[in-house]
């Protein structure tokens, strides 16, 4: 059996806040793993595990990044995702997006389906 998507970027448990509005970016992950609660809505009495922003193009890449990355900071878990087979987005817009607001790339995954992964962390 082969693993979910989220099991891939080591989310197996807790609440996990998907950042992102059209049906294939809120199935992105599906299925979760027994035990990960999916939410679209920050909430606010709860401690959220992972996040995953779903990142669409250059056009909104700075306001998607200005509206997620300041309330990521004590999230344990971040990760990026955006379409490989498109060229709308690449790695190195997004990295040099991140590092106007202080954050960076750990690490890369493929994630399958023409998607990519993207650890991030806070510098």
């Amino acid at each position: 059996m082969s693993r979910s998507r989220a099991e891939i970027l080591g989310i197996s448990d807790g609440l996990l806040w998907v950042i992102g509005n059209s049906d294939e970016e809120n199935a992105l992950l599906d299925p979760l793993p027994e035990g990960v609660t999916a939410v679209s809505d920050k909430p606010d009495d709860e401690a959220v595990s992972a996040a995953i922003v779903v990142l669409d193009d250059d056009e909104t890449l700075a306001g998607d990044l200005d509206d997620a990355l300041p309330q990521l900071g004590s999230i344990p878990s971040v990760w990026a995702t955006f379409r490989t087979d498109r060229r709308e987005l690449s790695l190195e817009m997004i990295t040099n997006a991140l590092a106007d607001y202080g954050w960076s790339v750990e690490a890369q995954l493929d994630i399958g389906a023409g998607w990519s992964a993207l650890r991030l962390n806070p510098n």
